[in-house]
């Protein structure tokens, strides 16, 4: 399957990942652009922790991310 349209953040994604720092990335925008393929098609072959938060208080989303 061929990934369209993103070449360019997909590009900046990898940049930053093979400078060897470890680095939080936050992707935001409205909804339905395709900002989970873009980070499904980053994470291939990589080792990643994806989480997507909730619409909840910080807490719970650290409880989310910590305890599944």
């Amino acid at each position: 399957m061929k990934f369209y349209c993103r070449e360019n953040e997909l590009g900046k994604l990898n940049k930053r990942y093979e400078n060897g720092n470890w680095e939080c990335v936050i992707i935001y925008r409205r909804r339905r652009v395709g900002k989970t393929a873009l980070i499904s098609e980053f994470c291939k072959g990589k080792p990643a922790v994806y989480f997507s938060a909730l619409n909840s208080s910080s807490q719970e989303n650290l409880e989310v991310l910590i305890c599944g």
